[in-house]
């Protein structure tokens, strides 16, 4: 790049004045800035999609809106200036804007963990870039220039309206969906060797983990992420087995079972069957009179009630309320806490209670609860219990408690239905974990902080 045009971009960049940079708006200058905004697209792109994606050309389409809005913010910027500034000039300015933004918004994206936090940094990059075309156009007239100014803000609030609604996000790297050939599993001659697998795989990770010992309860964790599909699933099972195992040790005594279409190989799958055979194994391994099962599991849910097991096209079974108290009653596990991040929940509550059982469910037996989609690390839930209020609080029904309350502020801020958060804690287990968790406190135990909680 041209050493004139590269400092002019800078100053312009760092909000100081760039007099010449009508001069170096030249075509191949306007070129390889265009090169360089793609490029950046294209890696930031690439980066988001995860390894499960696949490239596709045709992908490239869907920039048609994106270009077409800049070219005529850079228009309308031009030619409502007064005086009128070179298109070229205008143009250059946004191209070079774009690539921090888009960088920035990537970053904020992938290492921010809390909604406020990453929005209020977002608008203040927004902000800056606002800052800087009035800066320069200010420069080059020498007056501010709302008649440019606030037609262009009309026309990118037009744009994002347009995008949104229409669900306009180009890629090159789409997601494949369920069954789709792009899924590792749709192949007959992946999926049944993959089956087939499981139990070893489970064997192996059995294998792992440590006997219970001592005379106090030790607690195994055993995580389930039912929907390959969507790797919030994954993300929060994983988040689930960090929390638990920094407040209660589990970190040599706890199995995944884990459904993610971008990584096959790292967990056994997670299945109605998977989870019984692993529980059995599990059973081995504990003190059944006083050692305790922390079962997490998330999916989707529906009101039959049931929670979805897919990954692809493998056949797998759902998993309900009756066959998973039959897959804990059967490995003779009596103490166990169950947490169960999925819509609908509350209606898992009656099959699993007991005076040795703690349930606690993200939604009521007839609600949904929210934030499964693809695009985040953690359901709503799960940021609120997992991430938020479990490495904080006393005791599970506090934790519970203050999950609730800031649910329910979500959802009211969000205006959707509330989903009423449920739980049940039997007798017998809250006292065990009042002892638990009051030596846990007697013996200074570090409380975990979640910065680092993320794991996109």
């Amino acid at each position: 790049m041209n050493p004139a045009l590269l400092s002019s971009l800078l100053r312009l960049l760092t909000l100081r004045r760039a007099d010449r940079l009508s001069a170096l708006a030249s075509d191949r200058a306007l070129a390889l800035m265009a090169v360089i905004v793609f490029a950046v697209w294209a890696g930031i792109d690439r980066w988001e999609a995860g390894p499960a994606a696949s490239f596709d050309i045709y992908g490239l389409a869907g920039l048609a809106l994106p270009i077409l809005a800049v070219l005529l913010v850079a228009l309308v910027l031009a030619r409502r200036s007064r005086p009128a500034l070179p298109f070229r000039q205008t143009l250059l300015l946004l191209l070079a804007l774009i690539a921090p933004l888009l960088l920035a918004g990537a970053l904020i994206d992938r290492f921010i963990s809390r909604d406020a936090a990453a929005t209020t940094l977002q608008l203040l990059a927004l902000m800056y870039a606002a800052l800087c075309i009035a800066r320069a156009l200010s420069h080059w007239t020498g007056s501010a220039q709302p008649r440019a100014l606030l037609p262009a803000l009309v026309v990118l609030l037009g744009y994002g309206w347009l995008a949104d609604g229409a669900y306009l996000a180009p890629t090159l790297w789409p997601q494949p969906e369920a069954g789709d050939a792009g899924d590792e599993t749709s192949s007959p001659e992946v999926a049944e060797p993959l089956l087939f697998d499981q139990r070893a795989r489970i064997d192996d990770a059995l294998d792992a983990i440590a006997p219970g010992n001592g005379g106090d309860p030790q607690i195994f964790f055993v995580g389930f992420a039912g929907v390959a599909e969507q790797r919030v699933f994954a993300e929060e099972i994983k988040l689930a087995a960090r929390v638990i195992g920094r407040r209660y040790g589990t970190a040599s005594r706890q199995l995944l079972l884990i459904n993610d279409r971008r990584d096959l190989d790292t967990y056994p799958l997670a299945s109605l069957s998977a989870l019984t055979y692993a529980l059995d194994g599990l059973a081995d391994k504990m003190n059944l009179d006083r050692d305790i099962l922390f079962l997490a599991l998330s999916s989707h849910g529906s009101a039959d009630p049931e929670l979805a097991v897919s990954n692809g096209v493998l056949p797998l079974e759902p998993v309900t309320g009756e066959n998973l108290a039959a897959a804990l009653r059967d490995s003779g596990i009596r103490w166990r806490v169950v947490v169960i991040s999925a819509c609908y929940g509350g209606a898992f509550i009656d099959a699993l209670k007991d005076d040795h059982t703690i349930v606690i469910a993200a939604a009521e037996a007839d609600r949904s609860s929210f934030g499964c989609s693809d695009d985040r690390d953690f359901t709503y839930f799960g940021e609120a219990f997992y991430r938020d209020s479990l490495p904080q609080a006393d005791s599970l029904r506090q934790a519970f408690g203050l999950a609730s309350v800031e649910i329910s502020r979500r959802e009211l801020q969000e205006h959707i239905t509330p989903s009423r958060p449920q739980a049940f804690f039997g007798s017998e287990i809250e006292r065990v974990f009042a002892r638990l968790d009051a030596a846990r406190a007697d013996a200074g135990t570090p409380v975990y902080t979640t910065r680092n909680a993320r794991t996109r």
